[in-house]
């Protein structure tokens, strides 16, 4: 597998020369790509020019994707790595650079926007459950410690951009079904009057599992608003959804020998899903200041309900009403000092999270006494300025610096075991310093250095030993070093990273025994984290596109000793040493294709490396057609994952206690579906 994906990758790649697109003749009419525009480095700019590793991924390159999850989107993305598409009960588990490996839900070290909002919490933790994926039209993905932009968690950044109300009224449904139970039903309509626009959708998403005890349903329902003036733009956003997917748990070894679709047992006895209500209302209004300066105002504020059940007794059920809400602002102001441009970005964020969890035994499904009562509290607020500076014609730097305070505190309400309310307040500085030369009218290369830190999440500040927090948990920091070269034509982009990347107090999941599906956490002393990116989009011909991404990672443990044990020079659980993306896709006549490959390499499922889960490799087919018929755009579409029916695991439970580590994948399914246009 390792060297089949080197030599792939390489193949992929090749060299400058040989990739840099041909002269065509004049008569022949060619596909050209845009010059690249970024946002999440906090201001537009180019991507070519910008000293950062950041990929984008347009939805109109992945016509006919079921949109179950992100994965589909995110697997053309080289330093990413995504697990857990097919139980909603966890959730998808993307990582960026290894960011985001360590959770058994959610998404962790990564900070997630949608349409310039946080979706991350104060804590750090994002859940994606909220997101209709119907709505997603791009994607970016900054990759690396980036805490200077973004403070707590950010280890990398997803922005997500998606759709905002049309100048032209639209309506269209959206109906899919497929093998494991699969059904979608989308509606949407948009239009404007004047200077007012609105859109409205709605979502429901049906899945029987391809396990047993795996049966999902999400609804969402969003809303929007915008509206334009002389002075800038407001954007209105409201989000409701309505969730419930059982759990199937892991299975030991010789279990999925057995029966790889079975449920763990308990996990069937204990009746282990997880219920959510959440309503989220967004504002933000894109202003135009004095000359060509710009700022932003945004703000948020939201309420989730949420409830779940673990395949075991004490304490097995959890429950929380949570409040959040958030403002923040920035300010880009452009000048020239000594003969320089420069472009300075000052800005503040404040968040606010309120939780009232309480925990009660799990008598086989049903609720029994109540075991933990606590208010949980998590404050964050940072500032921070940047300065993008031209510092000749082809170079261009980037300078900045963030302080960040976060205080998460618990108010321990159930007393019979004693007190254990308490806080902790964490703070940080952070810096980054990025140098481009642009070495021609397509090329460039930039070096950059940066830090970051995370801390702990109030789930994960959870103490093993009881209530209240784990007092011996501290963030995280990484300091990154990383060297890139760029290429942009009118029918080629690719871009290459190395990085080197030295951590502390990595933060690990471990889990005890009987409580499978319950993570603690504990600190890992030293780590490091060394990785080559590469990627690829080529317009091969009018008609025909190659895409591709390749990913070579070592991370490492320097100094980590447990109970006795040295996992020095071990490697960290949970992220392949090479991954591959390739797709071809085709676009002609209104006719569409797409065949792509996604290959792993092996990795390990504990610290201790004793447990290794196999790579693997699966195959994926798209494709559909546009036409016109009274009145209406119509476009059926056809999708098969997994291909050749391989078999893998979906989803791999980090250091679990009772030796469940393994969520295996299905087979061989397939999808179709029809949208109608009106």
């Amino acid at each position: 597998m390792r060297l089949s994906l080197a030599t792939a990758a390489g193949v992929l790649l090749g060299t400058n020369a040989q990739l840099a697109p041909a002269s065509e003749p004049e008569s022949k009419q060619t596909v050209e790509m845009a010059p690249l525009l970024i946002v999440s480095p906090r201001i537009r700019s180019s991507w070519l020019t910008t000293p950062a590793a950041v990929s984008v991924v347009e939805s109109n390159d992945a016509s006919a994707e079921k949109s179950f999850t992100l994965q589909g989107l995110l697997a053309s993305v080289p330093g990413v790595f995504s697990q857990n598409q097919y139980n909603l009960a966890q959730g998808l588990r993307p990582s960026i650079r290894g960011f985001g490996a360590r959770g058994n839900f959610g998404v962790r070290g990564v900070r997630v926007l949608v349409d310039g909002v946080p979706l991350t919490m104060p804590d750090g933790q994002t859940e994606l459950d909220g997101l209709d994926l119907g709505l997603v039209e791009r994607l970016e993905v900054l990759r690396g410690p980036s805490s200077v932009l973004y403070g707590n968690a950010a280890g990398g950044v997803l922005n997500i951009e998606t759709r905002q109300p049309p100048a032209t009224p639209y309506s269209f449904f959206d109906l899919s079904a497929g093998e494991l139970g699969y059904q979608r039903a989308r509606v949407e309509t948009g239009g404007s009057v004047g200077d007012i626009g609105g859109l409205l959708a709605f979502n429901s998403t049906q899945s029987d599992g391809y396990r047993d005890h795996a049966r999902a349903e999400t609804n969402s329902l969003t809303g929007k608003l915008r509206w334009y003036s002389d002075y800038g733009r407001l954007r209105i956003g409201f989000n409701a959804i309505d969730n419930r997917a059982e759990d199937p748990g892991g299975l030991r070894a010789s279990e999925v020998d057995a029966d790889r679709g079975q449920a763990a047992p308990n996990n069937l006895r204990y009746d282990a899903d997880e219920t959510i209500r959440q309503q989220r209302l967004s504002a933000v209004w894109d202003g135009f200041a004095t000359g060509s300066d710009e700022y932003q105002l945004r703000s948020y504020v939201g309420q989730r309900e949420f409830g779940n059940r673990l395949p075991f007794t004490g304490g097995g059920q959890t429950t929380f009403d949570r409040l959040f809400a958030g403002i923040g602002g920035q300010y880009s102001h452009n000048n020239e000092w000594l003969g320089m441009a420069h472009k300075i970005t000052a800005g503040f964020d404040v968040e606010t999270q309120r939780d009232d969890r309480r925990r009660y035994d799990n008598l086989l499904g049903e609720r029994g006494a109540e075991t933990l009562k606590e208010d949980e509290n998590a404050d964050s607020s940072g500032i921070f300025v940047e300065d993008q500076i031209d510092l000749a014609q082809n170079w261009q730097a980037t300078l900045g610096v963030r302080y960040d305070r976060v205080r998460l505190s618990v108010d321990d309400r159930f007393l019979s075991d004693g007190d254990d309310s308490g806080s902790r307040n964490l703070e940080d500085w952070n810096y980054s310093a990025g140098l481009s030369y642009q070495l021609d009218a397509h090329q460039s290369i930039y070096a950059k250095i940066g830090t970051s830190f995370e801390t702990p999440t109030i789930s994960e500040l959870a103490n093993p030993a009881g209530g209240g927090f784990n007092p011996s948990l501290q963030p995280s920091h990484a300091l990154n070093r990383e060297l890139g070269l760029k290429g942009e034509w009118q029918t080629l982009r690719y871009d290459l990273a190395v990085y080197s990347m030295k951590l502390d107090d990595e933060l690990v999941a471990y889990s005890l025994p009987g409580q499978s599906g319950r993570n603690f956490y504990r600190n890992a002393g030293e780590s490091h984290r060394e990785g080559v990116e590469m990627s690829l989009s080529w317009q091969l011909a009018d008609a025909w596109r190659l895409s591709g991404a390749y990913t070579y990672s070592r991370f490492r443990f320097d100094e980590y000793q447990l109970d006795g044990a040295d996992y020095s020079d071990n490697s960290l659980a949970g992220i392949p040493q090479q991954s591959l993306f390739t797709e071809i896709a085709f676009e002609q006549n209104d006719y569409y294709a797409r065949l792509n490959l996604r290959a792993f390499d092996s990795m390990y499922a504990n610290d201790a490396n004793t447990v290794e889960v196999a790579g693997y490799a699966l195959t994926n087919l798209r494709a559909g057609k546009r036409f016109k018929a009274g009145g209406q755009l119509w476009e059926p579409y056809v999708g098969v994952d997994n291909l050749f029916d391989r078999e893998y695991y979906d989803n791999v439970r980090i250091n679990d206690a009772n030796g469940r580590y393994f969520e295996p994948g299905p087979g061989r399914t397939v999808y179709a579906g029809l949208r109608v246009t009106f």
